[in-house]
């Protein structure tokens, strides 16, 4: 069983929520973790935002949009929350696209055991702009364990709401099996802009909250 970390900050105030985004993503623990149903409940409240900045391209320097993350673990799972301004939804309501990727950097050590060095949580949504479902895939040796996922594009924003078990059984995968340790990602999101690349964030460090 995971170990819990060191105790997560206090929910950011509308102050604090102004003042330049920390570099990591705080995993605050729950006795109560959201319902995935894509809807923003009141449990969310306690779990302090990141706000990533993505820029045109994995090297690019201009800026594209800001993805705002929050995550909440339990014993067994961990939650996200991600939300984002973007493009309205374009195709047949029965056709899926990816929308949000995270990438997840394999520690050093497994990756070398286990030849492979990324795993993503990648979320599909539909020509409707609803979040149909997710995926974990390790590259390069593949896989698509199922995430449940759910939210939508309403008003010019995207809400996805996702989770996983901490410790998911599959041995290409990442395993949240140290609580006291920290997990590097960057965020994706595709937005398919005709001449542009897609917008990719810098890299940043995913921390787990004690348990009280």
């Amino acid at each position: 069983m995971p170990t819990a970390a060191s105790e997560a900050s206090p929910t950011a105030s509308a102050t604090a929520a102004q003042a330049p985004a920390p570099e990591r993503l705080i995993s605050q623990w729950t006795t109560s973790p959201p319902t995935v149903d894509g809807a923003v409940d009141d449990a969310w409240a306690g779990a302090e935002p990141l706000r990533a900045s993505l820029t045109w391209g994995i090297h690019g320097t201009e800026h594209a949009l800001d993805v705002e993350l929050r995550a909440l673990h339990t014993g067994q799972a961990i939650y996200f929350l991600a939300q984002w301004p973007g493009r309205p939804p374009s195709g047949e309501v029965d056709t899926t696209a990816n929308r949000l990727t995270l990438h997840w950097r394999i520690p050093d050590a497994a990756a070398r055991r286990l030849d492979c060095d990324i795993a993503c949580h990648t979320a599909f949504a539909d020509g409707g702009g609803r979040f149909v479902y997710a995926n974990a895939e390790t590259i390069p040796q593949g896989g698509g364990e199922a995430l449940p996922a759910a939210g939508r594009w309403e008003e010019g924003v995207w809400t996805l709401e996702w989770s996983r078990p901490l410790l998911d059984g599959n041995p290409f995968d990442l395993q949240f099996d140290d609580l006291d340790a920290s997990y590097t990602f960057m965020v994706k999101v595709f937005e398919g802009v005709e001449g542009r690349p897609d917008p990719v964030s810098g890299r940043y460090a995913l921390v787990f909250g004690r348990a009280r």
